[in-house]
């Protein structure tokens, strides 16, 4: 007597096992990678303007502004008060000092959290404002009496500093060197 075998029918595809095994390394790296490209654009750093092209053409505009500072003997000292988060300036040099002033502060790496301040004068050569930007780590300061931003290359003069508030709370600014 002979015996007869029966096949077994085949089952669903999502039941096979070599199904999982070929597929299941395919699906976790384009899962990895859809994550690695949202993390990649949302959180993109801000290192280079957008404008450089046209930042970098304009460059001898910059360079003006900060001949006439040295020209003026402009310089000045900004202090930062943490607590009630005012930001003082002590201004000298041989102008007519305005009654507003702007100051940028530049966040080295997130160009959302840039901040422009307006400094309104309090006595000759003393100007104070609000800051909301948070007062820690590393910034660009930059000091001009254009109180619009986009419009800094008109601006007759500007100083620059930088400050880490890790170091401490205030900084001299002055013309850039050439």
């Amino acid at each position: 007597m002979t015996r007869r075998v029966e096949k077994k029918a085949p089952g669903p595809w999502y039941r096979e096992p070599w199904f999982w095994m070929v597929m299941s390394p395919l699906i976790l790296v384009v899962v990895v990678s859809m994550t690695m490209v949202s993390i990649a654009v949302r959180h993109g750093d801000d290192v280079v303007s957008d404008t450089y092209y046209k930042d970098s053409r304009m460059y001898h505009y910059s360079a003006e502004q900060d001949q006439r500072a040295r020209a003026l003997n402009l310089a000045g000292m900004l202090l930062f008060s943490p607590q009630d988060k005012t930001i003082s300036l002590d201004l000298r040099g041989d102008i007519e000092f305005p009654e507003k002033l702007l100051l940028t502060l530049s966040h080295p790496v997130e160009a959302d959290m840039d901040e422009h301040v307006v400094l309104e004068q309090i006595s000759i050569g003393r100007y104070r404002g609000n800051v909301d930007a948070p007062l820690q780590h590393r910034w660009y300061l930059e000091v001009m009496p254009e109180l619009d931003p986009e419009e800094f290359r008109n601006a007759p003069w500007r100083l620059k500093g930088e400050i880490d508030f890790n170091l401490g709370n205030g900084v001299p600014l002055k013309p850039i060197e050439p």
